[in-house]
């Protein structure tokens, strides 16, 4: 059985803890990088953590010594780098909770490249429906896919909207930037590769779901949310006041909702799981993968 430590306290720490006990990982130890954490303290009694430590890298160097140790890192963005080359020098298997840096630059200050990184809805279920799909010899060589990100900030856009893009890069590969607009409201983008053309728009403050639309022949997937799927093949006529209408028909729904896990979190650690085991798996969620989203987020919002 592996033995988590987690370093951290923050509100995702809990939906975290949930998914690995779910998949039988021990809980260990836990600390902050605020001295002697009062919500690492209440976290540690909620969970019956066996160990609380005031000092995070104390933490680190006695739970370093544990025979099958492994380590969730989910502090502060602006402190993620930092506790993750403290663990470097250990070379424990760690999950690191994204987008780990605002800033590209400092992907290169990393010391250790074999990190799992916490992007958990390339893991939902909705969206590995389309990736199945996309793989099958009839599917059109080239789609028109939509996108939508309703964000408060540009720096939002990196540390939230991340995931879309993850999702975007997961499905269709490396993205080039082609084209972009923006004012205070709105960042207007067309990406392109061999695979797909993809317009992506980021409107400030809007009360809008996440989206995302995939057109290709004679099929149209719809995420909206992201937790949910809908697809549609064929069109049904309705007449009203004499007037003909046109109403897509679904033929499939897919939902990621579970009420024990957040979303993605559960199949997430069992694929870290066999990172923890060294088992020999496609793992996409890489550090290489991580350093492409933030590379394609910057040069969108900057």
């Amino acid at each position: 059985m592996f033995k988590l430590c987690i370093i951290g306290s923050s509100e995702i720490i809990p939906l975290h803890i949930n998914a690995a006990i779910k998949n039988n990982f021990e809980l260990h130890s836990i600390s902050s990088l605020n001295y002697n954490s009062l919500n690492a303290k209440k976290i540690k009694k909620k969970y019956k953590i066996n160990k609380f430590y005031p000092d995070w890298k104390k933490c680190i160097n006695e739970s370093s010594q544990i025979d099958n140790i492994c380590f969730l890192v989910a502090p502060k963005i602006e402190d993620t780098i930092k506790v993750l080359n403290y663990i470097a020098k250990y070379n424990k298997p760690t999950l690191v909770e994204k987008p780990i840096s605002y800033d590209l630059k400092r992907f290169n200050k990393i010391k250790n490249k074999k990190n799992f990184v916490g992007y958990n809805r390339i893991f939902y279920r909705t969206v590995n429906y389309i990736k199945t799909e996309i793989k099958k010899k009839n599917f059109p060589k080239k789609v028109l896919v939509n996108v939508l990100c309703p964000e408060t900030n540009a720096k939002k856009f990196v540390s939230n909207s991340c995931h879309i893009i993850s999702i975007l890069i997961y499905l269709f590969g490396n993205l080039n930037l082609k084209y972009k607009k923006f004012n205070n409201k709105i960042i207007s983008c067309y990406l392109e590769n061999k695979k797909a053309i993809i317009n992506l728009s980021i409107a400030f403050n809007t009360p809008s779901n996440f989206k995302i639309e995939i057109f290709s022949n004679k099929t149209y997937f719809n995420l909206t949310p992201i937790e949910e799927l809908r697809e549609y093949k064929m069109l049904k006529k309705i007449k009203k006041k004499n007037l003909n209408f046109y109403k897509p028909i679904m033929c499939k729904y897919i939902d990621d909702y579970d009420k024990n896990t957040k979303p993605g979190f559960d199949y997430q650690y069992k694929l870290f799981k066999k990172f923890c085991k060294n088992q020999k798996t496609n793992i996409h969620n890489s550090m290489a993968f991580a350093k492409k989203v933030i590379s394609l987020c910057e040069k969108i919002v900057k």
